[in-house]
């Protein structure tokens, strides 16, 4: 990888956080109101829509920081400038994803009760006024009574698409909440793979510096050892020169004699 190509990765990650971030503070607020007063169908598809282009961008996101995980560097520069990048933004990247999994949770739950809650109202509505149609054909049914029945009919066929839709929307929002999951996994997985391979390093360091520091003992032993030794060579030579003196000493004093 080039300097420009760890610049581009710098600029598009930036982007992709900056981004993300900005829709989640948006998909947090909308969560809030979902099931409250200020719901509405608007409201909710502005949801899932937000929803779905942030799990997008944050596919986009892994998939950069896997190419960044695995670009060859071939300099101590291009080391460094990898070594910024994967120390900082994956973190920031974890925690912004840790807040989108809480948006999610909470807006499935939100709407998993407003849907309960708008079902029974519908079985309960839809239910009393059947009876009261029903009471009403007793005597005979009228054209006012037909022509109710069959805006009845017709409301209730639109309350239950709406049902549907919304059951549908739930579902597709349990399905990314599973998909955000595994994303957020495979960050944490690269997070620990790069702690794995730096408290290797430092390891290797340690280890290294614990061999020289070994070395350096062992060598100052065998300077010391062959200091001991050369002494005692020079004093062996010295004693044996004298002995060898004192010889000729004797033998020249009995051959005189």
């Amino acid at each position: 990888a080039s300097p420009s190509d760890f610049q581009r990765f710098h600029n598009a990650l930036s982007t992709n956080l900056k981004t993300i971030s900005d829709n989640v503070t948006d998909l947090e607020k909308l969560a809030q109101k979902l099931g409250t007063p200020e719901d509405s169908e608007r409201l909710r598809e502005r949801y899932h829509r937000l929803q779905n282009e942030t799990k997008n961008i944050m596919q986009q996101t892994n998939d950069a920081l896997q190419e960044l995980n695995n670009a060859r560097v071939l300099t101590e520069a291009d080391q460094r400038r990898k070594k910024m990048l994967t120390d900082t933004l994956p973190k920031q990247y974890l925690a912004t994803l840790s807040r989108f999994q809480q948006a999610q949770h909470i807006g499935a739950r939100k709407e998993k009760e407003s849907l309960d809650r708008a079902r029974a109202i519908s079985f309960h509505q839809y239910g009393t006024l059947d009876s009261q149609l029903a009471g009403d054909f007793v005597s005979g049914p009228t054209y006012d009574q037909l022509q109710r029945q069959a805006v009845s009919s017709i409301e209730q066929e639109v309350d239950m698409r709406a049902l549907r839709e919304r059951h549908e929307q739930l579902r597709e929002l349990e399905r990314n909440i599973v998909e955000v999951n595994e994303l957020f996994k495979d960050v944490a997985k690269l997070i620990h793979d790069q702690g794995a391979v730096i408290d290797s390093i430092d390891e290797h360091i340690i280890n290294t510096e614990v061999k020289i520091e070994r070395g350096t003992r062992h060598i100052e032993s065998s300077v010391k050892h062959q200091s001991a030794a050369r002494c005692k060579i020079i004093i062996l030579v010295t004693i044996l020169i004298i002995v060898i003196a004192i010889i000729i000493l004797v033998l020249a004093l009995t051959l005189k004699k």
